[in-house]
């Protein structure tokens, strides 16, 4: 050992003054209790020998405020080899070393030059062999009762023991920097709270620790020596703590544990304050300030422990190791301060344990964290049910293996219902019910398990919010579907009942197959969908996909999609169709039609594209589009002829809108337009879907000084009392009551009675679809104030119609002879 350098012996016995664990020699001395550290002269050596008899002192406790002298035999011992006398097992206040010769004089010994450097880290005592020493004394004083075991053993084996227990605190200082990065990383990545109480803990107990091993001494300041059991009694309790404030954060949820109606953050902030405070400032009491702080925080250790297996808040098999533990390194911290014992096993050995317990927590937490976001990818939240995805990867293992099946989607209205009715924690109660009811049914038929393992076995998949699926093995038979739909409807026949209220509905089902009507499982399940999305006829209970309904469905997203591009990229057209007034033969005004001609679809009808349009959202900004462009030519046409009339049709679902009023208001403005040469019509089907809200949006529009015309009359089922209500200004007869009139009486009987009704309301009567001279003169001979249809002009381009108008402008028409061109 000779080659260790003095600085790295001061180090290795500064880690290990407290701690080493060797088998010491024959310990023999007498104790001399003094009143100073005065040396001691040698006659009183000679004569306390006299008296007492030397006795083995494994251990001494040095009382509170006294000094003692402890002589110690070494003459046998010192013969043969180096020697170390030191103090194991506390640090005190005051100590000194002597070595004495037979005749108990003082032998000055010539130091190393980094001697003193040692002893005002270390106090330790040097006993060279063959050197003439005979006796040693220690002078010890401490101003706390603490117990000592002086140790005398030999310096080869003291030295190798050092280098043993230097690794092992090393080692332990090592985890709980681990211990500290792994925290860090889990709080950074979640920014939890908890793991800064757990930083707390380990971060306290690394300086508890390195103060109770004498590092601190390093610094060579004696305000550290002389505090140095305080600070790390201190930091242990302060550790505790943040223990505790790290259980209830993990076990109670972040809620906030309330003690004598004092939050516990408070109580353990003001326990250690004060426990450190007191201690400080009355220095001779603090050994029993600590007593009382580590009593109460016990106590507080096991009060928590026991209100959180009470309230069984994530109470685990790993959270009783670790509350257990926690409560264990609290008594044995106490009974550390409690008997000035350091106990540096039991402290250690439960300090690396409660490290390991509180990171497999964290590990565990993590792990079951990472187990339930999987979870959630493939399962359904609500009902724990696979979902799509859980769903698809079965499915594509039935194609991989070339298995046939069939996919069976459903939608029970009656849950829809019970969430609208009831709430929906009673309608997911319901939901899990009835699919537990189903799935047991599937079970004993020829279903496929979706999931199956030793925890769980499910049927069923949750699609989405209203949209279940099971699996039919086998080849497509539809009497075998027939059987599963029958099954699936009966288990949705009672309903769901709710105290006094019992809802009942049907269930939509879609069915397709594989490899029969789908190449993949995506495929798969897009087909059942469009299966399942088919209107129910004649009462059927369930639908196989149909491939012409797909393509129909299919050409419907496609004109979807080029009727967007067609707004943006301006693909539209308006056509205008004159009205003329039947009694004079003057020009009344026109309809504006709406045209689409696309590149690739060519011509696609309005009746096809606007129904389209509404369904998709898109009709809004093809309304707007309209009504731009419609009062824009409008203030072209009015240069010509400001009597003119133009009538833009607008659909059911922009009616109720409240920004197109706001549309009209501003470009009428901006165009500086008369609103009453403007005149919307709505077809008969709309005004009839919601009267009440009609009539206020009908309102609205009149208050701008809009003209509001019923179009298509005839076809819906208006009676008088409604036309009454609404008070149209125009009524317009369908063409096709129209274009056979002089052939049908029924026709002619409907095209008299709505002009018989018009007349009464004081609302003008316009027939449209004219396309000869006898139909004009029938309508005429009742009363038809305007006409229009192809007898007069076809639908023409904006341009064709200036023309039009320009020529038959000043033009006065005998409409019972000419046509107009």
């Amino acid at each position: 050992m000779g080659t260790i350098g003095p600085l790295f012996r001061a180090l290795l016995f500064t880690l290990l003054f407290c701690s080493v664990e060797l088998s010491a020699e024959s310990n023999k001395a007498i104790v001399l209790p003094v009143s100073e550290s005065q040396s001691l002269p040698a006659m009183l050596y000679k004569e306390a020998l006299k008296e007492k008899n030397l006795t083995e002192i494994p251990s001494f406790t040095l009382e509170r405020g006294r000094g003692y002298w402890l002589l110690f035999d070494v003459n046998s011992t010192a013969q043969s080899e180096n020697h170390i006398l030191y103090i194991k097992n506390a640090l005190v206040d005051e100590i000194k070393f002597e070595l004495l010769d037979s005749d108990f004089e003082t032998i000055q010994l010539k130091k190393h030059e980094h001697g003193a450097y040692f002893d005002s880290i270390i106090p330790h005592l040097s006993i060279k062999a063959n050197s003439g020493i005979a006796w040693a004394a220690v002078y010890l004083s401490n101003n706390a009762t603490v117990t000592i075991e002086p140790t005398l053993i030999p310096e080869d084996e003291f030295y190798s023991s050092v280098e043993e227990h230097v690794i092992k605190i090393a080692v332990i200082s090592v985890i709980l920097a681990i211990g500290l990065a792994i925290s860090a990383a889990f709080y950074f990545l979640s920014r939890q709270v908890k793991f800064v109480s757990l930083m707390g803990y380990l971060m306290c107990m690394l300086v508890g620790f390195l103060s109770r091993k004498g590092v601190f001494l390093l610094f060579g300041d004696p305000l550290i020596s002389q505090y140095s059991n305080r600070l790390s009694a201190w930091f242990n309790l302060l550790a505790i703590s943040f223990a505790c404030l790290f259980f209830m954060q993990s076990r109670y949820e972040n809620k906030q544990v309330v003690i004598a109606k004092t939050p516990l953050t408070s109580v353990l902030f003001i326990l250690c304050s004060t426990t450190l405070a007191a201690s400080i400032l009355i220095n001779t009491l603090s050994v029993y300030f600590f007593v009382v702080g580590y009593t109460v925080l016990v106590m507080l250790v096991g009060y928590l422990f026991l209100q959180c297996k009470e309230i069984k808040a994530n109470f685990t098999h790993l959270s009783m190791v670790a509350w257990c533990s926690l409560l264990m390194q609290s008594l044995v911290l106490l009974s550390t301060v409690f008997t000035a014992r350091s106990l540096h096993i039991l402290n250690d050995g439960l300090l690396v344990f409660n490290t390991g317990v509180f990171l497999a927590t964290l590990l565990i937490q993590d792990r079951l964290r990472v187990l339930q976001y999987n979870e959630s990818l493939t399962h359904d939240d609500e009902t724990g049910l696979p979902n799509k995805q859980k769903l698809l990867d079965c499915l594509q293992h039935k194609v991989t293996d070339s298995e046939a099946h069939s996919l069976v989607l459903f939608r029970p209205v009656v849950l829809l219902d019970a969430r609208a009715n009831f709430g929906y924690e009673y309608a997911n109660v319901q939901i899990k019910r009835t699919m537990a009811n189903l799935a047991q049914q599937l079970s004993s038929m020829n279903s496929l398990k979706i999931e199956a393992n030793e925890l769980k076995c499910h049927y069923i998949s949750r699609l989405d919010d209203s949209t279940y699926a099971y699996v039919v093995n086998g080849q497509l038979e539809l009497s075998q579907i027939e059987q599963f739909v029958c099954v699936t409807t009966a288990v949705f026949t009672e309903g769901i009942s709710h105290n006094s209220s019992q809802l009942v509905n049907g269930v939509d089902i879609g069915v397709a197959n594989y490899p029969v009507h789908a190449s993949n499982a995506s495929q798969l399940i897009q087909r059942s969908l469009q299966a399942l999305s088919t209107k129910a006829l004649h009462g059927e209970r369930w639908h196989m996909f149909d491939a012409e309904n797909s393509n129909l469905a299919q050409y419907r997203l496609e004109v979807a999609s080029y009727l967007q591009e067609a707004i943006e990229h301006n693909q539209l057209s308006l056509f205008f169709q004159p009205q003329i007034c039947l009694d004079t033969g003057h020009i009344h005004g026109a309809e504006a039609l709406l045209r689409w001609h696309h590149p690739i679809l060519g011509q696609v009808p309005p009746d096809e594209f606007i129904p389209i349009a509404e369904s998709t959202g898109i009709i809004f900004e093809l309304t707007e589009w309209v009504v731009e462009q419609s009062l824009l030519y409008q203030k072209e046409i009015t240069a010509i002829y400001p009597e003119h009339i133009i009538s833009i049709n607008i659909s059911a679902k922009d009616l109720l809108r409240k920004e197109l009023p706001v549309l009209f208001l501003t470009l009428l403005n901006e165009y500086q337009l008369k609103a009453s040469n403007v005149m919307l019509e709505l077809t008969e089907s709309a005004t009839l879907s919601d009267g009440v809200n009609i009539k206020t949006a009908l309102n609205d529009y009149r208050l701008i000084g809009l003209k509001i015309a019923i179009d298509d009359f005839g076809t819906g089922y208006s009676s008088l009392a409604y036309l009454s209500k609404m008070g149209f200004d125009e009524i317009k007869i369908d063409k096709q009551f129209v274009m056979n009139l002089e052939y049908s009486k029924n026709d002619r009987t409907i095209c008299r009675a709505t002009c018989d009704i018009a007349k009464s309301l004081g609302s003008f009567v316009i027939g449209e679809g004219i396309e000869d001279i006898q139909s004009l003169q029938i309508l005429k001979s009742y009363g038809c104030e305007i006409g229009q249809g192809y007898y007069f002009s076809r639908p023409l381009g904006f341009k064709d119609y200036l023309n039009w108008l320009e020529h038959n402008l000043q033009t006065t028409i005998d409409t019972d002879v000419y046509h107009m061109n």
